[in-house]
């Protein structure tokens, strides 16, 4: 039996088969990427990892099956990792597949093959070399150590140069650790392979989007599509030209840590711009400091004209800004940076770092939660507007903010409450611990046993103490 070389890795995982996925989009603007999704008389059911969840069909504006939607953004995050992966002969060799074991290295036998490799140099033994890093890669990327994950894909391509599955693979690591660079040149000896040409022209339009290079991003996307019809990447490339459309005046700043564009004419002057870029610098100095973590390329920042925004992301008019990968703003208008505005960027600057320390996988409570914290939004509500989420009954109190996020009458309440379970935390506990959070997260642990690993807390022991600090 031969197996495939398969990584796990959030943004850039790579899985062996896609999984069909629905969007929920409710009534208040929010997209709900789910899997299962179901429908009754008058409830939607649909699965996530924690489990099968319902909301009443009164809140739901519509089912989109099959990912068809225009939220384009995280469905192409998730379809990146679907690339299919080249079987690499060697993996079912008895000493390969021993190399990896109850998910532990074995360095011993890993550097005897290495040694068999170096000093025979048959193929045979390049084969088997590779594949022994294969395993590590991917037993690294499941636990979400992309840098460790890097390192052993380029060492297996040391001893099969040029193989295209452990080029693919070893671009979406890249992408992951955010070193744009890096994942272009790894998929440049691809994009002539007949077998994954698509999949690496599809990469790179990936990799040119989050660098905001749109032109290159849809000449790629074009490219895959000459190669093979593909819905899904169709509706991104519409989605696309749309956006680029509306960047076509958008004036452009830079630091070394931003991208800031904009429309000067209708938006702001180049004081309001420098004054921004300044502003942006002291908030990534203070989220750098807060999260130990330097993002490795620009984050981008747009700032549209109100209706530009709103008919790009189609969020309702109530939402005053987005982090989808980049950092969007409507500021139609705007002559001056205000205290709100001030707020409103560092609020969504404060999802990019999350996303980044988490690798995407912080649930909704504690993204809104820190977003609040870090831009010091202390909700404007009384503890009596969300004590019911803390009240003691079936369920966790996570889980029931989790659903009133969903619900348009119970979502002021839901980030209050986000705001409260954070603030909890970073009074009664150490700050690093909430990293240690965040970072357990992000190698792929549950919420149970992320807390657990930094907190020492299970969820009933949280909602015993939330409820003790909400009285």
């Amino acid at each position: 039996m031969r197996l495939r070389f398969v990584l796990s890795l959030g943004l850039a995982a790579l899985l062996a088969a896609p999984a069909a996925a629905d969007t929920i989009v409710l009534k208040n603007g929010r997209r709900i990427h789910a899997r299962n999704v179901q429908e009754t008389e008058d409830r939607v059911y649909y699965e996530i990892p924690a489990g099968r969840i319902s909301l009443p069909k009164s809140i739901v504006e519509r089912i989109e099956r099959d990912g068809s939607g225009p939220d384009w953004t995280s469905r192409e995050r998730a379809r990146a990792s679907e690339l299919p992966v080249a079987d690499l002969p060697a993996l079912n060799d008895a000493d390969v597949q021993r190399v990896v074991e109850g998910g532990e290295v074995n360095r011993s036998l890993l550097a005897e093959l290495e040694r068999e490799a170096t000093t025979t140099g048959t193929e045979q033994a390049r084969r088997r070399a590779a594949a022994a890093h294969a395993l590590v890669a991917r037993l690294e990327a499941s636990r979400g150590n992309a840098d460790r994950a890097a390192r052993s894909l380029r060492r297996a391509l040391s001893f099969e140069p040029n193989h295209p599955a452990l080029l693919l693979n070893l671009a979406a690591v890249e992408l992951e650790r955010q070193r744009y660079t890096a994942a272009l040149e790894a998929l440049q000896p691809v994009l002539g392979h007949d077998q994954y040409a698509f999949e690496a022209f599809r990469l790179q339009g990936w990799v040119y989007y989050q660098r905001e290079e749109l032109d290159r991003a849809l000449r790629a996307w074009r490219q895959a599509l000459s190669l093979r019809p593909d819905p899904q990447l169709e509706a991104a490339v519409a989605r696309v030209e749309r956006e680029a459309q509306a960047s076509e005046d958008l004036e452009s700043r830079a630091s070394g840590r931003f991208l800031l564009r904009y429309e000067q004419e209708r938006l702001a002057s180049p004081r309001l711009a420098a004054s921004l870029l300044r502003a942006l610098d002291r908030m990534y100095d203070r989220l750098a400091s807060a999260f130990h973590l330097v993002p490795r390329e620009p984050i981008v920042v747009l700032l549209y004209p109100d209706q530009t925004f709103y008919e790009l992301t189609g969020m309702p008019p109530q939402v005053h800004g987005l982090y989808d990968g980049k950092v969007r703003l409507p500021v139609q208008g705007m002559t001056a940076l205000t205290p709100q505005l001030e707020q409103v960027l560092e609020h969504e600057l404060v999802h990019a770092f999350v996303y980044f320390k988490s690798r995407g996988r912080a649930p909704h409570w504690l993204q809104e939660g820190l977003a609040q914290y870090y831009a010091g939004q202390r909700p404007p509500l009384s503890p009596e507007s969300f004590r019911p989420l803390f009240e003691p009954r079936d369920g966790t109190a996570l889980a029931r903010i989790e659903a009133a996020f969903l619900d348009l009458r119970q979502s002021s309440a839901a980030y209050a409450a986000s705001w409260f379970v954070v603030d909890t935390l970073m009074r009664r506990y150490a700050r690093g611990d909430m990293e240690r959070l965040l970072e357990a997260l992000g190698r792929g642990g549950s919420v149970p046993q992320a807390l657990q690993s930094a907190y020492r807390l299970s969820l009933v022991d949280l909602d015993r103490r939330l409820y003790d600090a909400l009285r």
